[in-house]
C-alpha cells in the first residue's frame, strides 16, 4: 500500500464518550510529582513492570549483532544468536559482577574482561579458567540473567518483570492499528536521535505530551506546519489498552513544513513512557522518557526512514521540530515542576470536557487513573 492510499487516522479515533461517560477521578496531589519515596515506589511498581523501549531492531540485524543499553540504572546486553533469536541479558558476569560488553558490534561469544569467563550468544557459560578443580562447580548451571524482550514492529522492548503479559496482551490492537496507518512500519530503519534533560518529574513530561490544550498558544510552528490544532484530540485506544491515541488533521498549504497532503497526524502513547508518532504523510518518529530522579527526566526524540538515511527534507523537519516544539516543551515542564514544588500548590484543576477535543484534559485523567491503579497502596 502506498502512502497515497493510507487510511484516514479518523478511522481509528475513539468515541469521546468512552472517557467522559463517568466523572473523572480527582487530579493527583502535588506530592505525586515531588515526593522521593513515592518516586521510588513508582519506579518499582510501574517502570520495572512495564514494557520499555530499548532500541530499534535495525541495530540488531544479523546473527551476532549486539548492543548494550543503559536503562533505569541497569546495563542490558541485547544480542541475536546464530539462529537469529533475539535475547536480552543483564550485562553482568555471574562470577563477580563485572560488565560483559560495551557499546555495540558483532560477536561470536562474550568474554568478561575481568577473569575471562566466556559466554555464548545464548548467555550460557562455556568456559571459566581455573574452575575444573572446584568441587561442586557446574558451568552448565551458570547463565547470564535474562530480561524479557520482544520485537514489536521493528522496535525492541524489554520488561524486567519475567511474569509480565506480552506486548500484544498489554497493548491490544495497537500493532494492527499502526500497520493500518503505516503499512511498512516494521521495515523502517533508525535514522537519527537526539535527547535532552528535562528538569521535571517524568509524569510532568508525559502529561505535557498527552494534551494539546497548550499547542496553539505555545507551539505555533507545530500548529501551523504539522497539525490543525482545532482538530486535535486524544482518546484511549479501546477499553483494555493503556494507550492514548492522538489524532489531528494535517496542516496543509504554504505554512506546512513539507508535503503533508498524503495522510493526517497520529500518535500512540504507550504508558508509562513511549510514543509512536506519525507526522503527516507517514513520517515516523518517536518520543521516549527515562526517569533520572524525582525531578529530572531524559527525553529522547527518534526519527526513522526507509533506508536509515536522513534526507534534506527529513533533516529540515528534525531541526524545525528540535528548535521549536521540543525546545518549547523543555521550558514548559521546567516551569511546571517549579510550581508543583511550591508550598502553595496542592492539586491541579483538570479541564475535562464531555465532548473531548483539544481543550479537554481527559487524557491526563486517564494517566492519573492508571498510576493510581499501579500504586494503590500509596493512597494517591
Amino acid at each position: 500500500m502506498t502512502l497515497e492510499a493510507l487510511p484516514s487516522h479518523a478511522s481509528v479515533r475513539a468515541n469521546p464518550a468512552s472517557v467522559a461517560s463517568s466523572p473523572p477521578p480527582p487530579p493527583l496531589p502535588a506530592r505525586a510529582y515531588t515526593d522521593e519515596e513515592l518516586y521510588r515506589k513508582v519506579l518499582e511498581r510501574v517502570f520495572f513492570r512495564s514494557w520499555l523501549y530499548a532500541c530499534h531492531a535495525s541495530f540488531l540485524e544479523g546473527a551476532g549483532r549486539y548492543k548494550v543499553v543503559e536503562l533505569l540504572g541497569e546495563s542490558l546486553l541485547l544480542v541475536r544468536d546464530q539462529s537469529n533469536v533475539l535475547h536480552a541479558f543483564y550485562n553482568v558476569c555471574q562470577h563477580r559482577g563485572h560488565r560483559i560488553a560495551s557499546d555495540e558490534g558483532n560477536a561470536t561469544r562474550f568474554v568478561c574482561p575481568y577473569h575471562a569467563w566466556c559466554y555464548d550468544l545464548q548467555g550460557r557459560l562455556k568456559s571459566a579458567p581455573g574452575t575444573k578443580g572446584v568441587r561442586g562447580f557446574d558451568k552448565d548451571k551458570v547463565h547470564l540473567a535474562r530480561v524479557r524482550v520482544e520485537e514489536f514492529l521493528g522496535f525492541v522492548f524489554v520488561n524486567f518483570d519475567r511474569q509480565a503479559a506480552s506486548m500484544e496482551q498489554t497493548y491490544p490492537n495497537l500493532a494492527a492499528t499502526l500497520e493500518r496507518l503505516c503499512p511498512d512500519i516494521a521495515a523502517r530503519y533508525f535514522a537519527f536521535e537526539h535527547s535532552a534533560q528535562e528538569e521535571s518529574n517524568w509524569l510532568v513530561a508525559v502529561e505535557n505530551y498527552n494534551e494539546c490544550y497548550h499547542c496553539q498558544h505555545v507551539h505555533k510552528a507545530f500548529s501551523q506546519g504539522i497539525v490543525v490544532p482545532e482538530s486535535y484530540d486524544v482518546q484511549p485506544l479501546g477499553c483494555d489498552a493503556r494507550v492514548l491515541h492522538h489524532s489531528a488533521k494535517a496542516a496543509t498549504g504554504e505554512g506546512s513544513w513539507y508535503d503533508t497532503s498524503r495522510s493526517d497526524y497520529a500518535s500512540f502513547f504507550l504508558y508509562p513512557g513511549f510514543s509512536f508518532q506519525l507526522y503527516p504523510s507517514g513520517l515516523l518518529n518517536t518520543y521516549y522518557w527515562r526517569p533520572l530522579s524525582v525531578s529530572t527526566t531524559r527525553v529522547h526524540r527518534g526519527w526513522f526512514s526507509h533506508d536509515g538515511s536522513v534526507s534534506a527534507e527529513l533533516e529540515d523537519v528534525i531541526e524545525r521540530d528540535r528548535t521549536t516544539t521540543f525546545a518549547e516543551d523543555l521550558e514548559l515542564v521546567k516551569s511546571v515542576q517549579r510550581g508543583l514544588e511550591s508550598r502553595s500548590f496542592e492539586q491541579a484543576q483538570l479541564v475535562v470536557s464531555t465532548q473531548g477535543g483539544v481543550k479537554s484534559e481527559h487524557s491526563l485523567a486517564c494517566l492519573h487513573r492508571w498510576l493510581r491503579e499501579d500504586v494503590a497502596e500509596t493512597g494517591l
